[in-house]
Order: C-alpha cells, then structure tokens, then sequence
C-alpha cells in the first residue's frame, strides 16, 4: 500500500496553471483594445538564443565535471520512475478523495503513522527505530517520500475507517499470529506437474530441498533456498490450503504436489516454535488491537489499488514505459 511524492497540497499547482494560464490570456489581449487609441508598436523577434530551453540544472561534481539531471533521467526512469509516478498518482488521488471527504491530515496525524510503524517493526523502540533506518534506507524513503508515505497511510486509514469490522474470526487469528505455534517451512514453486514431478525425483534421490528450490523454485525465497518467514496456523495473510498442508505434516517432512494461487508447491517443514501459553482471554485486548490493524491494512491496500489503476497510466517516456511494464 504495501507505497510519495506529493500532499494534499499537490492540487496546488494545477490551480496555479488555471490562474497563470488566465493572466497569460487577458495581458495578450490587452492590446487588441489599445490598437485603436495608440501608435503601432514595434514587435521584438526573440533571439534563438531566448528561445532555447534552459539549461539542464547540475546535480553533481565529479572532478569538476558537473553532471545534470538530463543526463541520467532516462536511467532514473527506468530504474524508480514506475514506482514514482505510481506513488504520484495515488497521492493525487487521495488528496482529492481526502478534500471531497474533508478529511485532513496534521502533523499528529504523521506521527502517529511513524509512531505504529515502529511498534510493529518492533516492540523495544531502539530497535524499532534502527529497523525503519534499515528500511528507509533499503526502500529509498528520504525525507520527501518518507513523509509522503506517512501522509499516504494516514489519509487510507482516515478513508476506510467507517468500513472497518472486526470478527471473532480476526480476533482469534491476530490472537494466534501473536500467541499460537509458529513453524518456518521451505517451497518450492512451479508452474506445472511434470516440473513439480521433476523437482520430486531430485528430492528423492538425495538432493537438498534448498538445493532444487534455489535451481528450480519460481517463488521470490528461491534465493533463500525456499526458506518462508514463520507461519502461524490462522494468519489471513497466507492461503488456507498452504496453511492447512504446513499445519498437518510432521516437522522434517515432505508434502507431495499442491496447487495453491495457480503454482504447484512442494513444501517441507523444518521447524516449530511452541505456542507462547497466553490464553484468548488473557491477550483479548491486544488481540483486537491487532485485528483491527490487520483489516484496516487489508481495507487500506484494496482502496489504494482502486485508486490507482495501472492500466490508466499512459507513460509517453520510453523508459518510463519499460519501468511500468508488467513484468517490473
């Protein structure tokens, strides 16, 4: 959602366009009106040198060599432009939802973002300050699209709060997601049987699971060796029948060929961590604090898909349309 460029304020300019487009339309037929009580005034062809655009601004040194933002802007494009321009439409958006709304965002607001991202990272704060470091910097959150991002959630939180409900059904697996057994598994992911079949027959004869998931996997944690963070056996956030198959295997063992979100998954659990022995009951309070930041996630990343319809954009720069690509 989850991802910055803009505020509410953003609408700003495109006003500004409107008036100095006005002002440029009434100065240039102002005299239209004065041709008929004054002498013809001489007209001024601007040099070629008047007419050429500015010079690109420098934004870096290199042994006295300035280089501009010309220069490597087809490279920015194609490396982050996707992403920005994604980012700059969907604050956009939300500036406009948010004023229709009247909802505004203050600094408290933003705040309070930073402050329940750090909670969740996690629960001493140094850590969790060190942790969002880690992550801005990894990420690429400076201060411009840091802020951008905190305004972006607070504005999401504030969209669907009256939408917001929380079953017992939320609360029993926020409860489970904190309290209940965790176990860490490996996949490996393919498109077909006869791949899954293959990836089985290294299995068998002797080769690590990590091995074959790293060679064979199509699943982001290949380069992990097909190692998932822990999974707990109510998380929403994980399909029921992936969950269902890691909950009902013996610890060290080998599923055969699922079918799960249109991949075939082999699955092997490697561990289990014990339930902590917090009851329902005792952890009720933090559980439906829990349940409602998941829903409000889930409510806040399906409003900022709607928002932001991918095919709408219609990127005229070439690297610009390579970052947008499906496939990026």
């Amino acid at each position: 959602m989850i991802a910055s460029l803009t505020s509410p304020s953003s609408a700003f300019p495109r006003a500004h366009h409107r008036r100095s487009r006005l002002r440029i339309l009434i100065v240039g037929s102002l005299p239209v009106f004065l041709l008929g009580c004054q002498s013809p005034v001489p007209v001024r062809v601007p040099s070629e040198s008047a007419m050429a655009p500015p010079p690109s601004r420098p934004i870096a040194m290199v042994e006295r060599e300035r280089i501009t933002i010309a220069e490597i802007e087809p490279k920015l494009l194609e490396a982050v432009g996707g992403r920005i321009v994604k980012e700059y439409v969907l604050d956009v958006t939300l500036a406009r939802t948010a004023a229709r709304a009247n909802i505004v965002i203050n600094a408290a607001d933003l705040e309070r973002e930073r402050a329940m991202l750090v909670t969740n990272l996690a629960n001493d704060p140094d850590r969790g300050e060190r942790l969002l470091e880690e992550l801005r910097r990894r990420q690429g959150l400076g201060p411009i699209r840091f802020e951008a991002l905190l305004r972006r959630t607070a504005l999401l939180r504030r969209l669907v709060a009256e939408d917001v409900v929380i079953s017992d059904a939320a609360r029993q697996g926020a409860h489970d997601l904190r309290h209940g057994p965790k176990r860490t598994t490996r996949i490996i992911a393919v498109e077909d049987l006869r791949t899954a079949a293959d990836a089985q027959a290294r299995l068998d004869a002797g080769s690590p699971f990590a091995t074959v998931a790293i060679e064979s996997s199509l699943d982001a944690s290949a380069a992990r060796g097909g190692l998932l963070a822990p999974i707990s056996r109510l998380d929403p956030s994980w399909p029921a029948a992936f969950r269902r198959t890691v909950f009902e295997m013996e610890v060290g063992g080998r599923s055969d060929p699922i079918q799960v979100d249109g991949r075939i998954l082999l699955v092997r659990v490697e561990s289990e961590t014990p339930a902590t022995g917090v009851t329902f009951e005792a952890g009720k309070t933090v559980a439906e604090a829990d349940a409602r930041l998941a829903v409000e996630r889930l409510l806040m990343d399906r409003l900022a898909r709607r928002l932001t319809p991918e095919d709408q954009i219609d990127a005229l720069d070439p690297s610009l349309r390579w970052s947008l690509s499906p496939s990026k």
